[in-house]
């Protein structure tokens, strides 16, 4: 059993637990004119977001995860949070942290403490064991509430702006809000860096729960990059994005609004692999789907690649680190503005 709890300012508590329904792709569906459906659950719960969460779920790789950036908070998606936030704001809904993982690839992670590291479980594929009470994490924060994800049954303290987690258990990760508990935006990062596509598809059971707490309106896949860089085929990659799609929606219960999150072409090396076929492949998925709108798509394609060159290319404007791969603050601040461009109204 996973739970949460649910820590107010004040002192109040809340555990749950959730289950999983796993979901195969199947076969390519036929392809579907182009229309403005695919964000259509995503633009309704954005204007309903005065009475109830409009809620973001990103799952993807070292990009999402903030991998390149100078420190928190400045990876692109939190900054999409904040963007998010700036062009629909929502009086006395300040906006939290939202989702951060027990802990993360980045030197700046913000939860301290020791444990084991697990890669297969969690949203995000991320989580820590605590052998007993000699192992802790902690993690600050500000805002109005916080909830801790785990099993088991570890002791939790909350003072003021800090949680401390003490074993046995298993720990996911924290949930922090600001005001937005109930309505406003809330934004789900479940970036992990050097995962593949496959790792998310195959490993459904250890995600796909937690989409019955986050209940997303909107789900970023920003996956299939390291697929090119391993030499993982393209119509591989492809599979594996229809079966994390279909366990979403089978998972999710929102009925979601997909984006498919098409990267350019990184690293300085020559691979035998020819990246356009990663490019069709997702526009494909795009194209191809039928589970939208009246069996239009559900899915649209961000193609990153179009607003600007490919890193090993072009770096003059500084968008990517020295290896040419993660981002630097301002790429993802680049990423995180054209990303509000194309899923804005």
């Amino acid at each position: 059993m996973t739970n949460r709890r649910t820590f107010m300012r004040a002192g109040g508590l809340l555990a749950t637990g959730v289950a999983v329904t796993a979901a195969a792709s199947g076969p390519a569906r036929a392809s579907s004119p182009a229309t403005s459906l695919p964000l259509l659950t995503w633009h309704a719960a954005l204007a309903n977001r005065r009475y109830a969460p409009a809620v973001v779920a990103v799952l993807g790789s070292s990009s999402s995860e903030g991998v390149g950036a100078s420190g928190p908070g400045r990876g692109y998606v939190p900054v999409l949070a904040e963007n998010l936030r700036t062009a629909f704001p929502v009086a006395g809904a300040a906006g939290g942290a939202n989702y951060v993982a027990a802990w993360g690839t980045p030197r700046w992670w913000p939860v301290t403490g020791g444990g084991t590291r697990v890669d297969t479980a969690g949203w995000g594929l991320k989580a820590v064991d605590l052998a007993g009470p000699e192992e802790s994490l902690t993690y600050r924060f500000s805002g109005t509430s916080v909830q801790v994800w785990h099993d088991g049954a570890p002791e939790i303290v909350v003072d003021g702006g800090t949680v401390v987690v003490r074993g046995p258990g298993r720990i996911h990760g924290f949930v922090t809000f600001d005001g937005d508990e109930e309505k406003g935006i809330q934004v789900f990062n479940g970036g992990h860096g050097g995962r593949t596509s496959g790792d998310f598809a195959e490993r459904a059971a250890a995600w796909a729960p937690r989409l019955r707490s986050i209940r997303p309106h909107l789900v970023i896949l920003q996956l299939g990059i390291n697929d090119w860089r391993i030499g993982v085929p393209a119509a591989e990659m492809k599979r594996n994005l229809l079966t994390i799609i279909e366990t979403v929606r089978v998972n999710s219960g929102t009925d979601p609004s997909f984006v498919v999150y098409g990267t350019p072409r990184v690293g300085a090396d020559r691979r035998i692999q020819d990246h356009t076929r990663f490019t069709e492949a997702w526009r494909e998925i795009a194209a191809e789907d039928t589970g939208g709108p009246g069996g239009a798509s559900g899915v649209a394609y961000f193609d990153l690649a179009a607003r600007q060159p490919s890193p090993s290319s072009d770096n003059t404007h500084g968008l990517y680190c020295d290896d040419l791969v993660h981002m630097t603050d301002r790429g993802a601040a680049f990423t995180a503005d054209a990303l509000l461009s194309f899923i804005r109204p």
